[in-house]
């Protein structure tokens, strides 16, 4: 049952089609009214239509676009009653609640609703957020291709009415409900088994990573006001008879985070996960990780550095440029928690085609800025991951999609844990201590040691945060960190000097011709005033259709 105020238009129903995984009862959707048109036109990202085929070249893949179109078609010719009577992933069977054999079936709808539901391509789960958040901050230049180039001008979530302002609310309660569900559930007796205890304590860390997100996105940073009002807070399952809540402040949502991890790291005791697939169901070490984040960001610098290295044990660093290169691999050993995709299970992967600058059918939109790349020296191994391409943008060949047109999703890697350590660490005081989980990033990434003979404070703190973006770029921390740390989005275009300049940009058929660089193109909000610390142009719009329905909210 979606939480009172949510408006859900009948079409958010009816085009969804489901069929089952039967290894784990875990269930996915094909959004065929958003995927395949009956017109030559498709949704973007803000809920305005586009051409499958523009003049700045904007086309569904190939391989995906055949896949899909082949699927509807099966599915008009040859659809099934057993087909059509499995559960959808972002509701949950009331006749399901109070038995706790099910909790785990629950808990993976709400995980499989976070990263697999999408209205239209540029909004395809979780990890189109993570999207929009690195393109509104510093260091990646939007390709004027079809994808986010709204987020990258700061007009889309800012906006109530955008499409995608709904669909990141939605996304984010629909999951929290669905989370409520599995951890209402009472179980005694013979009932109250390991695997019960194991899904309501991964329902509760999955809670809190979507309330921690709610409250990074919503309001302010907590070292600024912890008093501002934020989201309404929902511990409950929701029914028709609930009623709707008003905003919550910080303090109460980051209490109820901690406390939702807690309960999660006591109930995860013990748990295995049984091989590099199951990643995506949170234990102890992603509990840890998502601690550490939350006391980083409330100011618990000992509690963060703590949480941090425990979560790090275990997960040894890429010290290769080629482990580095594509980042689509749920094995890679780095990896805390992440998202794994199959070819029967794929929908998050088109988030690839965003972030992928090689592979030709692929939107490419994702460029990084070439101040950027001047921030790495000599010897790091991520430098051999830049490439002039295309009309003279910078590729960053982080993120490839796989030849089966497939990428897992990361979701958390033992290199921020590190960072978070660092970084806690120096904002105490302590510069030696805080240089070891820094240096133990960079001699692995190929660098010596941090100098930190004569350095202050701040210096030691600055450099961290550079690091994170170096390390962290593409994976989502863009404007967060830009908010947490209360600084302005930093973007310099490129000066003429640097403009005329000439590279050999690689081309898709594999050769090279010369272009001038492309930088930033876009620098000061759409107004245009300054970038500033503290805009509201970085945070998200509740909808006007959720306030609307929800007169708490204003």
């Amino acid at each position: 049952m979606l939480r009172p105020g949510l408006i859900m238009h009948k079409s958010h129903i009816t085009d969804i089609v489901k069929y089952k995984i039967t290894d784990d009862m875990r269930t996915i959707r094909f959004n065929n009214n958003r995927h395949i048109s009956s017109s030559p036109l498709l949704r973007t990202e803000g809920g305005r239509e586009a051409s499958v085929s523009n003049t700045s070249g904007d086309k569904i893949p190939k391989g995906k676009f055949s896949f899909l179109l082949l699927f509807f078609l099966l599915f008009l010719g040859s659809c099934s009653s057993d087909f059509l009577d499995n559960k959808p992933t972002d509701a949950v069977d009331s006749g399901l609640v109070p038995v706790p054999s099910n909790a785990e079936r629950i808990f993976n709808g709400a995980w499989y609703n976070l990263f697999e539901y999408g209205t239209t391509y540029a909004n395809i789960g979780y990890r189109a957020l993570m999207c929009l958040d690195d393109m509104m901050a510093d260091d990646v230049v939007s390709r004027p291709m079809y994808g986010f180039n709204s987020s990258y001008q700061f007009n889309d979530v800012v906006m109530p009415s955008d499409g995608r302002t709904t669909f990141a609310w939605y996304l984010m309660y629909k999951t929290i409900d669905n989370c409520n569900t599995a951890i209402s559930i009472q179980a005694t007796g013979d009932d109250d088994t390991p695997e019960f205890r194991h899904a309501q304590g991964q329902a509760l860390a999955v809670r809190a990573f979507c309330y921690l997100h709610l409250a990074q996105h919503y309001q302010f940073t907590y070292l600024k006001d912890k008093n501002a009002l934020c989201v309404p807070l929902y511990t409950e399952p929701t029914n028709p008879n609930t009623k709707p809540k008003g905003k919550a402040t910080l303090e109460e949502i980051y209490t109820q985070i901690i406390s939702d991890l807690n309960r999660a790291k006591g109930l995860l005791d013990g748990y295995v996960r049984p091989n590099d697939k199951s990643k995506y169901k949170p234990n102890t070490d992603v509990v840890n990780g998502l601690l550490a984040r939350t006391y980083l960001l409330t100011g618990q610098w000992d509690e963060a550095a703590k949480a941090a290295l425990e979560a790090a044990k275990g997960y040894t660093l890429m010290t290769d440029a080629k482990n580095y290169m594509g980042f689509n691999d749920i094995s890679n050993t780095e990896w805390i928690w992440g998202h794994p995709q199959s070819v029967s299970q794929s929908d998050a992967s088109y988030n690839f085609y965003y972030l992928d600058v090689v592979e030709p059918d692929s939107y490419n939109s994702f460029m990084a800025d070439p101040h950027f790349k001047d921030t790495f020296t000599e010897g790091d191994i991520r430098l051999e991951l830049f490439q002039w391409m295309r009309e003279g943008y910078l590729g960053y060949r982080k993120f490839r999609i796989r030849s089966d047109q497939t990428g897992d999703i990361v979701i958390m890697r033992s290199a921020e844990m590190y960072l978070i350590a660092a970084e806690a660490l120096a904002r105490k005081g302590q510069l030696g201590e805080a240089v070891k989980p820094l240096n133990t990033l960079r001699n692995a990434r190929g660098l010596a040691d941090y100098d930190l003979t004569g350095k202050k404070q701040e210096q030691v703190i600055d450099e961290i945060l550079m690091e994170r973006r170096r390390e962290l770029w593409g994976e989502g921390f863009g404007i967060t960190d830009v908010l947490r740390t209360q600084r302005p989005v930093v973007r310099v275009a490129l000066t003429e000097d640097e403009a005329a300049k000439e590279y050999d940009c690689w081309q898709q058929n594999g050769t090279y011709k010369k272009y001038h660089p492309e930088g930033h193109w876009f620098t000061s909000f759409p107004d245009g005033t300054k970038f500033v610390p503290n805009s509201i142009y970085y945070l998200y719009s509740i909808p006007e259709k959720e306030t609307n329905a929800n007169t708490n909210l204003k």
